[in-house]
């Protein structure tokens, strides 16, 4: 390692108390960093290239070039006694002092109250511990230092799989046994990796490979606080203890930090800048974190293969809490699982996020002057699912993981506080054990960096878990396949009104810590209906459609909407007043149940292959004039059949049998000749039962009809 300024090295040898320094430092604190330049860590073995393959971490070599020559200290024998315990070296001076550190052992620094800069670099094998003996105190490195365990500690592998189609591409790695801690940051400390200016300031001994990420072999322990400020790139190794890590706002060298493996840190995760949970050629967890998140939360797991997902599930089981406008969660590939809530946070502490009331979750939050965050919409909160599968929930509960006020899918509504994007043909799953509401309108274009109006590309499934019940409350604007689990329903429309209401929140007090409420504001009454985009909407696709293997309910009070291309085993219930039509080529077996409005047939297979219950009204609509049923029809004394008579008569056709009660309504495009007779409904299993009431019109003007039947049909007769 070349040495410039002639900056002085100081080998730090095992069970040595005292370090003698090698001349030319200034032995100033908070001195400014110097021009060192970072050991080159030796070269770490990536594994033979077979479909699974296992990297080691070995000792790093690191060689200085100094004219100055450091005196070397023969290390001292330790008392041999019973149980034998190494002291670690205090290399407190040469880091006050600002020299270069080569580590040979376990090694602790002591820092003052305050903050002090270090711009050396620490090298060598052993470990760093950081103590603050005042209860407190900020150590900030802005060189990049590399280090490495002993040979005798390092128990960490990487496992590498390969895709089955290329052979030379590494599909992901599996970090194995991690090392222990490399850097410990004890409680009351504070280090600092970087600064806003700075380029430097990481710690790590990396494992190259072939997938596009960096494998830091250093793992942390952080008990006190961890601040990431280090650009451009800061590759973290595994992180564990209870303490804090804080992600500051980047100034003008930018930056990304990846954390990868598995992490048991318990702590806060606290991030004003964007970070990268996990890459999607990486294994990556973190369970246990409180994370608030105040920028870009970037997550993403490795794309299964041979059809695998479980082996790469990231799971995040907390509440991701947020607290001001702009805020929003990425995922980008694999399967990405959240079971908590994305909630917003009037605690006022980045690092106690917690919310006095959930009913704020779904109001649009606005501060007073000198409340907690400021802004508008301070609970708004974005989704933007780039890739892969991103699931909400585990199947146990009915906790919506994104309570929000209703949001309309436009980028350009007055009235929002949430948004979903869909992206690249990903998915997203609704995974719950009883009913919730979806308020927001998924789309391409909602907000974020995409509020452009445009419509999402992607699916949205309804998982088959026993009870999962979705409603959604908003037009929905993506291009992809429905899907409704065999268990779960899928209900479009609210059948009521939803109201976006604004809550004002005053200053905390004694008596509101977190601020009270000061009022309420109804800024908007939508109607809560729904809709799902098909070959038949403005911005439809061929390709849309709706895999029904549950419930399929549509439940609006007043706008009219289309359903097309359904398949599946599943049910479909007509349960609101606004009418639906169901067309293109249907598939779906379970059958179908009006009970509400009207349901129109505007295809020869709109009603699939199962059987019919009618308690409302079932139509003919457009050029369609036979009202297919496969299996069996039954009407109730409340239900209607309406169909019209022109030079083609519409007519029911029944695979099974025919159970008639109810109306009847005929609609004629011209006066029927005397005694004309028109067969209305046909059914192979037979008819039985009858309509008890039959009305007939033409233009409006009321016709006397007679009904008839015979074994399998039943007619009408004009006067």
């Amino acid at each position: 390692m070349k040495i410039k300024n002639h900056i002085p090295s100081v080998l730090v040898a095992a069970l040595i108390s005292t370090l003698t320094a090698c001349g030319g430092g200034d032995g100033a604190s908070n001195s400014a960093a110097n021009t060192a330049s970072p050991a080159t860590p030796a070269a770490i073995g990536t594994g033979n290239g077979d479909t699974s393959t296992t990297s080691t971490g070995s000792t790093a070599t690191n060689t200085n070039t100094n004219t100055n020559t450091p005196t070397t200290v023969p290390a001292a024998t330790p008392t041999t006694t019973p149980a034998t315990t190494v002291t670690p070296i205090d290399i407190s001076a040469p880091i006050l002092a600002n020299q270069n550190v080569v580590l040979n052992g376990d090694s602790v620094v002591d820092i003052p109250a305050g903050t002090t800069t270090y711009g050396g670099i620490i090298s060598g094998t052993g470990t760093l511990t950081v103590r603050a003996p005042g209860g407190s105190g900020t150590l900030v490195l802005t060189a990049d230092s590399s280090f490495t365990l002993p040979a005798s500690r390092q128990t960490e592998t990487a496992t590498q799989t390969k895709s089955p189609t290329d052979p030379n591409h590494v599909h992901y790695w599996v970090i194995h046994n991690p090392n222990p801690p490399a850097v410990i940051v004890n409680a009351g400390a504070t280090l600092q990796l970087g600064t806003p200016s700075s380029t430097g300031g990481s710690i790590g001994s990396y494992i190259p490979n072939t997938a596009g990420t960096t494998i830091n072999l250093d793992n942390f322990q952080i008990d006190g606080t961890l601040v990431l400020e280090s650009g451009p790139t800061l590759n973290m190794g595994i992180l564990s203890g209870s303490g804090v890590i804080r992600r500051p706002p980047i100034g003008a060298t930018g930056g990304t930090v990846r954390f990868v493996g598995d992490n048991p840190f318990s702590g806060v995760y606290s991030q004003l800048y964007g970070g990268y949970f996990g890459v999607d050629h990486v294994i990556f967890s973190m369970p246990n974190a409180t994370i608030f998140s105040n920028e870009s939360f970037i997550t993403a797991a490795p794309e299964s293969l041979f059809g695998d997902t479980t082996a790469h599930l990231l799971k995040y089981p907390k509440t991701i809490w947020e607290s001001h406008y702009g805020d929003d969660i990425n995922t980008n590939s694999g399967l990405v699982m959240f079971t908590g809530i994305y909630s917003y946070s009037n605690s006022g502490d980045q690092l106690k996020p917690a919310l006095s009331d959930p009913s704020l979750n779904t109001m649009l939050v606005q501060n007073v002057s000198g409340s907690l965050t400021g802004g508008t919409n301070s609970s708004f909160r974005g989704i933007n699912i780039e890739g892969g599968t991103t699931q909400w929930g585990d199947g146990t509960t009915n906790q919506f993981f994104l309570p929000s006020a209703p949001s309309p899918a436009a980028s350009n509504s007055a009235v929002k506080n949430a948004y979903i994007n869909l992206h690249r043909g990903s998915t997203l799953v609704f995974d719950y054990n009883g009913k919730y509401s979806c308020n927001v309108g998924i789309t391409g274009g909602g907000g974020g960096p995409d509020a452009d109006g445009s419509s999402g590309t992607g699916n949205l499934t309804i998982a088959a878990t026993a009870g999962n019940y979705a409603v959604l409350t908003m037009p929905q604007n993506y291009n992809g396949i429905t899907t409704i689990g065999a268990g779960a329903t899928l209900q479009i429309g609210n059948g009521a009104p939803v109201s976006a209401v604004q809550a004002t929140v005053g200053a905390p007090t004694a008596a509101a810590p977190y601020g009270a409420i000061l009022r309420q504001t109804m800024l908007a009454t939508y109607t809560g209906d729904s809709s799902l985009l098909t070959a038949e909407s403005a911005n439809g696709s061929l390709s849309d459609a709706i895999v029904d293997n549950g419930t399929l309910i549509i439940a609006n009070t007043s706008t009219a909407i289309t359903l097309s291309n359904i398949g599946g085993s599943g049910v479909i219930k007509q349960a609101g007043a606004a009418s639906t039509t169901l067309s293109g080529a249907n598939s779906y077996s379970g059958g179908t149940t009006v009970s509400a409005g009207t349901l129109n047939v505007a295809s020869a297979t709109a009603l699939g292959s199962g059987s019919v219950i009618n308690g409302a009204t079932l139509a003919t609509a457009g050029s369609q004039h036979a009202l297919n049923v496969g299996g069996n029809y039954t009407q109730t004394a409340i239900g209607n059949l309406a169909l019209s008579i022109g030079s083609v008569p519409d007519q029911l056709k029944v695979g099974g049998r025919a159970l008639l009660s109810g109306g009847l309504t005929l609609n004629f495009a011209a006066a029927p000749a005397h005694g004309s007779r028109f067969v209305v409904v046909q059914a192979a299993g037979g008819v039985s039962g009858a309509f008890t009431s039959i009305s007939g019109n033409v233009g409006g003007t009321g016709l006397a009809l007679t009904g008839g039947q015979d074994a399998t049909s039943y007619y009408v007769t004009a006067p």
